[in-house]
């Protein structure tokens, strides 16, 4: 089971056209719909001071938030530091139209949610420095994708901090906040940015800069919604409804969504069914890594696993392939070749799709992205094929 057909049950009883649909909508929002973005913030974010919705720009999805974050703080040119491993598309919501430069700032796996990566930004940014270049902002995703856990607070102090040094925005993509799905004691917990009484001890808060929207807490990626916030810079979000024109959505979605966002009730419900599930399906994944011998990466938030499948499952891709012998099998390490060609055997063969470490810029070989946010048919399907593909 997952969340889907609960939702679309909801949404078909509120689906009616009436005639204020067929006219032009608030391009960043009404007031209606940005008020129940601010409910939702308010309930489940554990916001220092109350969001209010004048510090809301609806948009048709994270991907024209992105992109419009990217205009109203960067000139052409301009890089944004992105740490690795990340998501995968931020590269091209940055620079297709923007014409800014992504930079994937590159770290060991091992010192990803580490005070100590700050050494990395400090060289990179230096370096762009060298080059008579400028860096405009930061791009954080907490929790993270695809590392599926949140950054510890003291990372996060140490990269507004360095923000701070080098006159940075920061932009925080909370995008999978209410897809928390483990709140153990013994793990980091989910705390928004915007629940810091002290973020001015670290950074000056008109720099930093919230998103979230319909597409993963809720399962609506279709429906193209997401949303920024910024409650501490008045002019940026004034900047932000200049651009929303770029990013309408449809009145009818708007209005369908401001009044599935106001049954609190349901949404609040759903989103323990949510989280419920996930942690179920996590924890069936988690079991099937550990006993086939794959190394992951264990998370509490998201959708999916980061996992590195055994050098083994590699040689013996290749050879079934017959792009080896058995006695090269024996010397096969991870290389970024090898990782394409066991992505490309899984999907031609297995018919699972799985993407690779590559794409998420990640400096390892053999790191793949495993979702298991789906119906567990799907889920016993999916491993058993992971198992036959890879021969574990």
């Amino acid at each position: 089971m997952t969340i889907a057909p609960i939702v679309v049950d909801k949404l078909n009883s509120l689906a009616k056209v009436i005639g204020s649909d067929l006219e032009y909508n608030w391009s960043y929002g009404g007031p209606e719909l940005r008020g129940e973005i601010a409910s939702l913030f308010n309930r489940h974010f554990g916001p220092a001071a109350p969001v209010i919705p004048d510090d809301i720009v609806v948009t048709n999805g994270c991907t024209t938030a992105i992109e419009m974050l990217t205009f109203a703080t960067c000139e052409p040119g301009d890089r944004v530091l992105i740490p690795t491993p990340c998501y995968a598309a931020l590269d091209a919501d940055m620079s297709v139209r923007p014409c800014a430069r992504a930079t994937m700032v590159e770290m060991p796996l091992d010192e990803t949610m580490s005070v100590s990566q700050i050494t990395y930004f400090e060289r990179a940014i230096a370096e762009i420095a060298a080059r008579d270049e400028r860096a405009k902002m930061l791009f954080l995703m907490s929790p993270h994708n695809p590392l599926g856990v949140s950054y510890p607070k003291p990372v996060l102090r140490a990269f507004f901090e360095f923000a701070s040094r080098h006159n940075l925005f920061v932009v925080v993509d909370e995008i999978y906040a209410l897809s928390v799905f483990d709140r153990s004691d013994d793990v980091t917990p989910f705390e928004s940015v915007l629940s810091w009484p002290d973020l001015d001890a670290y950074i000056d808060p008109s720099a930093v800069i919230v998103m979230h929207g319909l597409s993963k807490d809720f399962g609506l990626n279709g429906f193209r919604m997401g949303w920024i916030l910024s409650p501490w810079n008045k002019k940026l979000v004034s900047a932000l409804r200049t651009y929303a024109p770029f990013g309408y959505r449809p009145a009818y979605t708007d209005r369908m969504i401001t009044s599935f966002l106001a049954d609190h009730e349901f949404v609040d419900s759903l989103l323990v069914t949510s989280q419920r599930l996930l942690a179920e399906n996590y924890k069936q994944t988690a079991d099937f890594c550990t006993s086939h011998g794959i190394e992951f990466i264990p998370c509490t938030a998201g959708h999916f696993v980061w996992l590195r499948l055994p050098v083994r499952a590699c040689a013996k891709t290749l050879q079934a392939l017959g792009r080896i012998t058995a006695a090269e099998a024996e010397k096969v390490q991870w290389s970024m070749y090898n990782e394409l060609v066991v992505w490309e055997n899984l999907i031609c063969n297995e018919r699972v799709f799985m993407p690779p470490g590559q794409a998420f810029s990640s400096v390892e070989g053999g790191w793949f992205r495993l979702t298991f946010s789906i119906s567990k048919p799907e889920l016993d399907l999916a491993l058993d094929r992971l198992s036959k593909g890879c021969f574990l």
